[in-house]
């Protein structure tokens, strides 16, 4: 009951626009801080909505592309920009094209992180072959509608891939807990039985959706919410997002007598059904206590929300 009166009641402000004044006046007091308190920041990001504003230069910071001195965000933006100018140039050489426009972003950011890991292949028909490297070109085409400046594209992408990277053994088991939270939260069991039946889950790309953080699965930009919460640092929202994408299109699931078509209709997710699907899994993940999985190098950690 209190939390769906709290849900009521951030609706309401945020219909007239009051969470939102409140929000990046709280997130300007932080980013004043000398220097950064970034366990500040992800907790920011964990419990309250990110401004739109402030999200890459937060992203930026919680990703380790800035550091947390302010002081010497001028000093690291040059060197930052130096390394990316060695890259491209590095990659002119390597490939003898000084312009690299021919590829599309994605791929051209997916050359440049691999050159700067030594792992850029010889021929560019190898390049999305791994389930690693789709991943990372799914995730630099969600970036490059988040920002249009290069640099950042760059650095984002990388860094947020190799922040997922440290999830790597703990996403493996995601579709499994994605049809256990399904059972949980489909009360009558119909779409839970439905699905089991045609074993749907096992012929979705799941591993792909969670290791991209859905940048290709939902449309427009939608996804820059759920990403928030993963950059500060539960990994474990991905699970909702499935769940919440299978229970929104619960209807249209259940009338279909074939795993090819299901998958055929979750391929295409609808323009106006991001947001709505965002919403959901976000408010199954606070009911369920925001869980904050961490990486293998970190304590783990089980929160519970305190909006």
């Amino acid at each position: 009951m209190a939390t769906e009166e709290r849900n009521f009641r951030s609706y309401y402000y945020e219909k007239f626009g009051f969470r939102v004044v409140e929000e990046k006046k709280s997130i300007e007091i932080l980013l004043k801080e000398q220097p950064i308190s970034v366990e500040k920041l992800r907790q920011f990001c964990l419990r309250f909505p990110l401004p739109a504003v402030y999200r890459t230069h937060v992203w930026k910071i919680l990703l380790g592309i800035l550091p947390a001195s302010q002081s010497s965000h001028t000093f690291v933006q040059q060197q930052r920009e130096q390394q990316w100018t060695d890259l491209k140039q590095g990659l002119a050489l390597l490939s003898g094209k000084r312009d690299l426009a021919m590829d599309s972003p994605e791929v051209t950011l997916l050359k440049l992180f691999l050159l700067e890991q030594a792992q850029l292949p010889f021929l560019d028909s190898d390049l999305l072959v791994s389930d690693e490297n789709k991943s990372f070109a799914a995730i630099a085409g969600g970036v490059c509608k988040v920002t249009d400046v290069e640099l950042d594209r760059y650095w984002i992408s990388s860094r947020f891939f190799l922040h997922v990277a440290k999830y790597k053994d703990t996403i493996a088991h995601y579709p499994e807990l994605t049809l256990r939270c399904l059972k949980k939260e489909d009360v009558e069991k119909k779409l839970w039985n439905h699905i089991q039946e045609h074993r749907l889950l096992s012929c979705l790309p799941l591993s792909l959706w969670f290791s991209s953080c859905f940048a290709d699965v939902l449309p427009n930009i939608s996804f820059q919410r759920i990403w928030d919460k993963i950059i500060g640092g539960s990994c474990y929202v991905l699970v909702y997002v499935a769940v919440a994408i299978l229970i929104f299109f619960r209807r249209p699931l259940l009338s279909m007598k074939s795993v090819e078509d299901m998958i055929t209709y979750l391929q295409h997710i609808p323009d106006d059904c991001g947001d709505r699907i965002v919403n959901e899994a976000l408010d199954l993940w606070t009911k369920n206590g925001s869980c904050i999985l961490m990486s293998k190098s970190d304590s783990p950690v089980v929160e519970k929300s305190k909006t």
